[in-house]
């Protein structure tokens, strides 16, 4: 006889679980999620440290066609890539316990935060239209987060 995986609530419906359990089961439900909001906080840090590496005056120059190539000697981008790296590595690790069209939908939250952080950080300005969109994104991520099962 094959045996089938049973959800929480299909093993007992009736009978209410204890409290140590139920903080258990709402750990596991949003752990994932958080996991999710942490990659787009590192990736909102990649991306204002990759600015503040590309706008600084560089000490090595290399010729013309590979001139790009000296922005890697910055210290703000090397910061920056292995921030990215650091969110590579949650975004994988939120993949294994989530949906993906969850996971995607919520890491939209990058679109609220990065502009939020070269606000406050790189003194940049946000206009009125980019400002209702970032609100039409926020209800969005949060409409997601609460239909989360």
């Amino acid at each position: 006889m094959a045996k089938t995986v049973k959800s929480v609530a299909a093993v007992s419906p009736n009978k209410p679980l204890s409290p140590d359990r139920s903080r258990r089961v709402i750990k596991n439900r949003w752990s994932p999620v958080a996991i999710v909001i942490l990659n787009a906080v590192l990736a909102t840090c990649a991306e204002v440290l990759l600015k503040i590496g590309a706008m600084q005056t560089l000490s090595i120059r290399l010729p013309g066609p590979i001139a790009f190539v000296s922005a890697v000697f910055s210290l703000w981008v090397v910061l920056g890539i292995v921030a990215y790296v650091g969110s590579l590595f949650l975004w994988l690790a939120a993949l294994s316990h989530l949906p993906l069209h969850l996971a995607y939908g919520l890491s939209s939250t990058v679109h609220i935060l990065v502009p939020l952080a070269c606000w406050l950080v790189l003194h940049e300005t946000i206009p009125i239209g980019r400002l209702v969109g970032m609100l039409l994104i926020l209800a969005g991520t949060l409409m997601l987060g609460f239909a989360h099962k």
